[in-house]
């Protein structure tokens, strides 16, 4: 526990033990450089899982409408 009101001293001992705590935890501009680096790769592959879900639903969308022709033109036989 601390004293109430430290001396000079004192408070700078406080200040130097939490920045050695602290310094050591916090990133380097490498360590922000990789994350940079691994949020770009991370969001080429989700634009890309993204745009081959929107052909897929394109293609599975079309084939529907085209099976719809299909039976329509199927019944139109039958009326």
């Amino acid at each position: 526990m601390t004293t109430p009101n430290p001396s000079h001293e004192e408070r700078i001992t406080i200040l130097e033990t939490r920045l050695d705590t602290i310094l050591p935890t916090l990133a380097t501009k490498e360590d922000i450089a990789r994350l940079e680096g691994n949020m770009q790769t991370m969001n080429a592959r989700q634009e890309g899982k993204i745009d081959g879900l929107g052909n897929s639903l394109l293609i599975k969308f079309i084939g529907a409408g085209i099976t719809i022709a299909a039976i329509a033109v199927a019944a139109a036989k039958y009326l």
